[in-house]
């Protein structure tokens, strides 16, 4: 079993919100506040916007997980 640590992505206001995992995530969706969904590429992270309502979609952004 892998280890947990701790990713953090930086929101678009400038925050850093953070996750304990096992898992590999590349990027995450999140709005200006909080974080939506944690993913493990690019391509996973704009099917998880496509996937949202059509209105909250313009206001999600992907970021990359900080290294």
């Amino acid at each position: 079993m892998t280890k947990a640590t701790t990713i953090t992505v930086t929101l678009p206001n400038g925050e850093l919100a953070k996750r304990k995992t096992a898992r590999t995530y590349t990027h995450a969706v999140c709005t200006k506040t909080r974080v939506i969904s944690f993913c493990g590429s690019f391509e996973l992270a704009q099917k998880r916007i496509r996937a949202c309502h059509p209105e909250v979609q313009p206001t999600l952004t992907i970021v990359p997980v900080n290294a």
